[in-house]
C-alpha cells in the first residue's frame, strides 16, 4: 500500500515537473516572439531544460539580442537560470564571461569573473534583481579600460522611498511606501585608464548610491526620446544617500536629481565633505581648476568645517558647472545619451 502510494505520488511529481519544464519552453518562446513582435531580434538557441528532479534549469548557448531598429546589440556568454518547480517565481542567473555590447559608438566589451542575479518576477513583471559582480574589467569603444573588484546592484520595480543596499547580502531596508524604481548600487576600487591622467588618482575606493527613480519611463524609441519624455513628464531621482571615496577626497550626500533643457544632469544638494583643501590642491596641479576657485573653496572649506572635520557646503550641477555656494568649481563634459 505504501509502496504504491508513493510510487504514485513520483509518478505525479514526474508529470509535474515535465509539465513545468514544458511551460518554462513555451515561456520562453513567448518571451522571444512578444521581443519580436516590437521590432527586436533575438536569438537564443534552443535552450537546453534540465535539472529533475530538484531544480528548473534553463542554459543559453551564447544568446543573441538585438534592440529595435538595431540600435544596440548585446552578445553574451553562456547563460545558465535556475528556479525550483514550486517556487518558479525566484530565478537565479549566472553569466560570467565576455558579454558584447555594440552601440552607435562602438563595442563595449565587459569581462566578469563573476556574474550573478537572484531575480523575482510576477508574472510578465519583474518585481526586483540583485546582481552580484566581481573582477570586472570594461574595454570602452575607444580603447580605454576600467577595472573593478566587485559591483552590486539591486533594482526594484516598485520601490520605497528611500531603499539600501547591505553589499555583503544585497537586502533593502524595509518601507512600505510606494513611490518609484528604486536603485541601490556599491562599486569597490574602481581602476581608471592611465591616458585619461585623473587628478585624484586612477583609483576610486568606493561610489556607493541609493535612491529611486520617479516618473514614468516609456522605453520606446531611442534612449534620447525616452529621456525627453520621462524629464517632460516631471521624472526625477531622489538619491538618499550618495558616497564617493577617491583619493584624497570624502563625499556623503544626498537630494534631488534631474535633467535640463538640454537632457544634461542638474541638482543641488548639501554634502559633507572631507579632503577639500587637498582635493583643491590636486585640481589647481593638474588645471582642472584655477587659483581664484581653489581659493575660494579653501575659504568655504574654512568657514564651515567643524573642528577641522567634515565641511557641510551646498554644492549644485547647473548647465554643466559644478557650484560651491554661487562659486563655480569646475565644467561637467556633455552626456551623449545616443
Amino acid at each position: 500500500m505504501l509502496v504504491g502510494a508513493l510510487l504514485v505520488a513520483a509518478g505525479a511529481y514526474t508529470a509535474y515537473w515535465y509539465s513545468a519544464a514544458a511551460e518554462l519552453r513555451a515561456g520562453i518562446a513567448r518571451w522571444a516572439e512578444d521581443r519580436r513582435d516590437a521590432g527586436w531580434r533575438v536569438d537564443l538557441g534552443d535552450p537546453d531544460i534540465a535539472g529533475f528532479p530538484l531544480r528548473l534549469e534553463a542554459l543559453f548557448q551564447t544568446p543573441r539580442i538585438s534592440g529595435p531598429d538595431a540600435r544596440w546589440r548585446w552578445v553574451a556568454p553562456n547563460i545558465r537560470a535556475v528556479a525550483s518547480p514550486w517556487r518558479p517565481q525566484k530565478i537565479f542567473v549566472s553569466a560570467p564571461g565576455i558579454h558584447v555590447v555594440t552601440t552607435r559608438a562602438g563595442d563595449v566589451w565587459t569581462e566578469l569573473g563573476r556574474a550573478e542575479a537572484d531575480i523575482v518576477v510576477d508574472g510578465a513583471r519583474m518585481k526586483s534583481v540583485v546582481a552580484r559582480t566581481a573582477d570586472v574589467g570594461l574595454r570602452l569603444p575607444g580603447g580605454e579600460e576600467i577595472r573593478a573588484d566587485s559591483a552590486i546592484m539591486r533594482v526594484l520595480g516598485s520601490a520605497p522611498a528611500a531603499p539600501s543596499l547591505d553589499p555583503g547580502t544585497g537586502a533593502a531596508r524595509p518601507d512600505s511606501a510606494d513611490k518609484g524604481i528604486g536603485v541601490a548600487l556599491d562599486i569597490r576600487q574602481v581602476l581608471l585608464p592611465d591616458r585619461w591622467r585623473p587628478a585624484l588618482g586612477r583609483t576610486i575606493g568606493k561610489v556607493a548610491l541609493d535612491a529611486v527613480i520617479l516618473g514614468d519611463i516609456v522605453p520606446e524609441g531611442p534612449l534620447e526620446q525616452v529621456l525627453t519624455g520621462w524629464r517632460d513628464g516631471g521624472g526625477t531621482i531622489e538619491v538618499a544617500a550618495l558616497a564617493l571615496d577617491w583619493g584624497v577626497l570624502r563625499l556623503r550626500t544626498n537630494g534631488t536629481f534631474a535633467l535640463d533643457d538640454e537632457l544634461q544632469p542638474e541638482g543641488a544638494v548639501v554634502a559633507d565633505i572631507r579632503g577639500v583643501d587637498a582635493t583643491m590642491e590636486r585640481l589647481l596641479a593638474a588645471g582642472v581648476i584655477d587659483s581664484r576657485t581653489a581659493f575660494a573653496a579653501r575659504i568655504a572649506n574654512g568657514v564651515l568645517s567643524f573642528g577641522g572635520g567634515a565641511a557641510r557646503l551646498p554644492l549644485s550641477l547647473q548647465k554643466q558647472r559644478l557650484y560651491i555656494g554661487p562659486a563655480p568649481i569646475l565644467r561637467v563634459k556633455t552626456v551623449r545619451w545616443n
